[in-house]
């Protein structure tokens, strides 16, 4: 199941942010079950993961781009807006993109998501390589066998047993060393991101999927890497570091749009396959 970037964008603006954190209920009458997850980025056509375009008009190349995924909570409720229906002539998409538009880098705040029952959950956490091809697989993941319509997100400080390769993230919650480039001028780049624990900014609710869940099946989340730095000017960095790289420092434009990016609604999409 494949996401317009521009529908999700939106949807996930109305959807909201919330607090996941809680355990399978019990009592539930659906039969436990095991399925599994799978970790991947998206690429823009005819270019490879991590390299995009902003809207700011900079061309990035990511050279290394890593975030702490997990854990990872699967709901029985849809997102609010799911039962949309949109009018006569005009796409649901760009229905919600007309609306949200205006506040053009939508991102996580304290909203209440009311996702119901938790048909699964994935207490585990994973530095992902967002520039993997591959991906990764994780599993299995224990669950309740019935539909799941949306998925919640934490994105927390990597553990001392986080899975993948913990050190590349430097402490942070994301790490980048890329390039930009705009009208002739290269900024190389490197920097990590903080997320501060405050409200439900470390959590990212409401994202839509649609799956039956069963032993086997595969829920895969999709991170987009475009959407980190859409709103970011990096000619504004100033500091460098010593391999001639300028710094993403904690006060900078391009540290707030990724910490707006990176929790927006416009990061992640989600697909599924059936058991195999």
């Amino acid at each position: 199941m494949n996401f317009d970037p521009r529908f999700a964008f939106a949807l996930f603006a109305f959807g909201g942010l919330g607090s996941a954190g809680c355990d399978l209920p019990s009592g539930t009458g659906g039969r436990a079950i095991e399925f599994e997850m799978q970790l991947g980025a998206a690429s823009k056509p005819g270019l490879p993961i991590g390299s995009f375009e902003t809207s700011t008009g900079w061309k990035v190349e990511l050279g290394e781009a890593l975030v702490a995924i997990g854990p990872v909570y699967v709901h029985e409720n849809p997102p609010p807006l799911a039962g949309l229906v949109a009018p006569r002539g005009k796409s649901l998409s760009g229905m919600l993109w007309d609306v949200v538009v205006p506040d053009a880098h939508a991102h996580a705040g304290d909203q209440h998501f009311d996702g119901g029952e938790v048909k699964g959950e994935w207490l585990d956490q994973r530095a992902f390589d967002v520039l993997d091809p591959g991906g990764v697989r994780i599993g299995p993941v224990p669950g309740t066998e019935g539909r799941a319509r949306s998925l919640s997100i934490r994105l927390d400080p990597p553990r001392a047993s986080i899975g993948g390769d913990g050190a590349a993230l430097h402490g942070h919650h994301a790490y980048v060393i890329g390039v930009a480039e705009k009208d002739g001028l290269v900024i190389p780049f490197e920097g990590g991101l903080d997320i501060e624990e405050e409200g439900t900014k470390r959590s990212v609710d409401g994202i839509p999927v649609d799956v039956s869940l069963g032993d086997g099946t595969i829920v895969g989340i999709v991170i987009h890497p475009s959407a980190w730095f859409d709103g970011a000017h990096f000619d504004r960095l100033t500091e460098k570091n010593a391999a001639g790289r300028f710094v993403i420092t904690p006060e900078s434009q391009v540290r707030t749009a990724w910490f707006l990016g990176a929790r927006s609604f416009s990061a992640f999409s989600a697909e599924t396959r059936d058991a195999q």
